[in-house]
């Protein structure tokens, strides 16, 4: 068993794996597409964007299985969907800060704007240019200086070649 999959509570491990067998996860190819929904996408972040990605993923998971406990009409499976959520609140509130959720509420509120708004527009424009200046503040100094030894070097070859 892997490490990732040895921190799961029993009873949760086995909640799982009784929904997995109800709901035939085993079965159907297009379960199986080469596309997963959630596996890999922490892949290539950093410790504090993948904790906020993981919070966005576990709230999906909240709402998928909220849908599925609202279709079911099988009880037992009901129930084994609320202990499985409960097992992911508690795992998203030991493990990451409240702090996460409002950045997530940030986000959603700036992908929500109404870019047809005159008003949004006008106040976009206004608020420009102190955008643009902490958006440089904050870019990635590795791909400047990466870029920099880049064009540095070309130089050289460059003076070489005269």
């Amino acid at each position: 068993m892997a490490s990732s999959e040895a921190s799961i509570p029993p009873n949760a491990r086995h909640h799982i794996e009784q929904l997995n067998n109800y709901y035939k996860t085993t079965e159907g190819a297009d379960l199986f597409d080469g596309k997963p929904l959630f596996w890999g996408r922490l892949d290539g972040f950093e410790k504090p964007e993948q904790k906020l990605l993981m919070t966005i993923i576990l709230d999906a998971y909240n709402r998928i299985l909220t849908q599925m406990q609202n279709e079911t009409e099988d009880a037992d499976v009901q129930n084994k969907l609320i202990k499985v959520k409960e097992y992911l609140d508690k795992l998203k509130l030991h493990y990451f800060s409240d702090k996460h959720n409002k950045l997530k509420t940030q986000a959603s509120e700036v992908m929500a704007l109404k870019e047809t708004d005159p008003l949004v527009q006008r106040k976009a424009l206004f608020e420009l240019i102190k955008v643009y200046h902490e958006a440089d503040n904050l870019k990635d100094t590795s791909v400047q200086t990466h870029r920099s030894r880049r064009q540095a070097k070309g130089s050289r070859k460059h003076r070489s070649k005269s």
